[in-house]
């Protein structure tokens, strides 16, 4: 895979690296154009003390370097509008593997962003002077048959120059290679810690705990620190020991070109001209050196990010359409584990809704609500089963199309940074105002918003701090009914809301049972159970009971009733049955 999607990149982007080759090749065609120079005006022009010579020489030679100067401007856009392709057409896959990871996966153990920052680096190594190093590489054999040309001995100098730098060059592969990963991987641990403190701020504040948790994390900087180090010593020193000797092999072969010419085997020039070769034959090969880290990087980046494209690849849009769902929700033994685990939390569900029910998840923590109705909303897939809507499963669809029939509000609302109207309107560029208006109104938050100082225009922060809980999860309601969604699922919507935040959210679930939609709700507060038509009562990740909502609410107090009349029960069992009361909101 790595190899298909390295073709593909570089068939897209043939033309631009084409012209990238043959830039190069002019440059290093031109680069001989000084070394010529100075053997002429050593060898021809001080001998016959000619100046209109020298001058026509210097005016050929500032326009050939005024072409070298076009022609690395040529070079250096190409490869940026390379570098800026690339990025863009991987960011799209990319950034979907980056959200995607954890619902499959589980939580990433770092902060969420190896493959942004892989990408980024692919992106600076690739407009930056690595991949210029590595096109000049070759050319360092053209240099080393000059130089052999103008006497075998000056070639063979150079050559021994060349296995060193060589030598330097495979160390520092070596060294930076496990250096740079364990920093990559110590850089998302220590960007998580340092969000989790962030998150936790209020909190470790409030109860003193702010200076253990920095001596908690400072562990992490010390490992950052110490890599960091030893990456930047490892690459200052070899890159400083490759210039060092780059700067000795030029004296040495000067020197060489001078026992040469004492020796009658070669002019004056040659020893100038000598020296500006091999120095520029060796500088493809320290430049490679002291960009080696960069491209350590970008190849690393490049793998993960292969093989994440391929791992979390988007589906392709559908060419059939499926038309808007308005008949039965069907699951059929349904096992779902949260993503990275294999302990299931949803175990052999099966369940049928039809358009105007209205049903009420009930049940002790850790029962396995919320994983249900995830599973229900293609946020978890399942590990068994099937959930069909209007006889087709959820996969048939696509995840955008079918998000807009959703209507979800989460235990914990989250706002995005942006308005109030944009965040009602889930940041549909197509949204109209009579759309996100109906939407506040049905969620009984209109009024509210009116009272704020700009309304609809009102801007909130990432996570909407500047609203309270209350205030958030009314928000999150009205977000869920934009579009007016064929089935609202509303998981604990009501834990923040006051008696008026209690009468719109029965509102909005009576509204959604009249014109046909589904709805489902998991509740620990009987207030919600009024517009309930069914109840399922979930224990240890199974529906336990099934049915009408009056019938079920029976059932469950006669079970409560004859717990604390019956005589001989444990108190395990007794508890385990308060416990599920308790859960279910129905006092006995």
């Amino acid at each position: 895979m790595d190899r298909q999607i390295l073709n593909l990149f570089i068939s897209r982007y043939r033309g631009g690296l084409v012209l990238v080759a043959v830039a190069s090749v002019l440059l290093n065609v031109l680069v001989f154009a000084g070394s010529a120079y100075m053997m002429l005006v050593y060898d021809s022009v001080l001998p016959s003390r000619s100046v209109p010579t020298l001058i026509g020489l210097f005016v050929m030679l500032v326009l050939v370097y005024a072409f070298q100067a076009v022609f690395e401007a040529i070079r250096s856009e190409a490869l940026l509008g390379v570098a800026n392709g690339v990025h863009d057409d991987l960011f799209g896959a990319v950034h979907y593997a980056t959200v995607t990871r954890p619902l499959r996966n589980g939580p990433d153990k770092g902060d969420g962003l190896q493959f942004t920052r892989d990408l980024d680096s692919i992106h600076t190594f690739l407009a930056g002077q690595g991949p210029i190093a590595l096109i000049d590489l070759p050319w360092v054999i053209m240099f080393l048959i000059v130089l052999a040309s103008l006497h075998w001995w000056l070639g063979l100098t150079a050559l021994f120059g060349v296995f060193v730098m060589a030598a330097l060059a495979i160390i520092s592969n070596r060294r930076t290679m496990s250096g740079s990963r364990e920093l990559s991987n110590i850089t998302s641990g220590r960007s998580a810690a340092a969000l989790a403190e962030i998150r936790f701020a209020e909190s470790a504040l409030a109860m003193g705990m702010q200076d253990r948790l920095v001596a908690r994390t400072s562990g992490w900087e010390d490992s950052f620190i110490g890599a960091q180090s030893y990456l930047s010593r490892t690459v200052a020193r070899l890159g400083g020991a490759s210039r060092m000797f780059r700067m000795l092999l030029q004296s040495l072969i000067l020197s060489v070109g001078a026992l040469l010419v004492i020796d009658g085997k070669a002019s004056g020039g040659v020893i100038l001209a000598s020296s500006v070769l091999s120095g520029r034959a060796l500088a493809p090969v320290d430049q490679a050196i002291a960009n080696w880290r960069g491209l350590v990087a970008a190849r690393a980046g490049w793998s993960r990010v292969v093989q994440a494209v391929s791992a979390y690849r988007k589906p392709p849009a559908r060419e059939v359409q499926l038309s808007r769902p308005s008949g039965e929700l069907a699951i059929r033994d349904l096992w779902v584990a949260p993503p990275g685990t294999q302990r299931f939390t949803v175990s052999g569900v099966t369940l049928q809704l039809t358009p105007g029910q209205v049903l009420a998840i009930v049940g002790p923590s850790a029962a396995g609500k919320t994983s249900l109705v995830r599973a229900i909303l293609g946020i978890w897939r399942p590990n068994r089963g099937e959930i069909r809507l209007d006889g087709a499963t959820l996969d048939q669809w696509d995840a955008e199309t079918l998000g807009s029939y959703f209507g979800y509000v989460p235990q914990v609302v989250d706002l995005m940074d942006g308005t109030i109207g944009q965040n009602i309107a889930r940041f549909d560029p197509a949204a109209t105002s009579e759309g996100i208006v109906a939407a506040a109104k049905a969620a009984g938050v209109h009024e509210l918003i009116l009272s704020m100082p700009d309304g609809y225009e009102s801007h909130v922060s990432a996570g909407g701090v500047e609203l309270s809980a209350g205030q958030r999860q009314r928000l999150g309601l009205a977000r869920a009914l934009y579009g007016d969604p064929f089935l609202l699922v509303l998981d604990e919507a009501n834990s923040n809301l006051d008696a008026a935040g209690d009468a719109a959210l029965a509102h909005a679930v009576l509204d959604m049972r009249k014109r046909g939609g589904i709805v489902i709700m998991i509740t620990h507060r009987p207030a919600t159970l009024g517009p309930a038509t069914h109840i399922a009562l979930m224990q240890a990740g199974r529906i336990a009971d099934f049915g009408e909502r009056d019938a079920v609410l029976a059932r469950i107090q006669q079970a409560n009733t004859a717990t604390r009349i019956e005589p001989g029960n444990g108190s395990d069992a007794k508890d385990d049955e308060a416990g599920t009361a308790a859960a279910s909101g129905v006092s006995a």
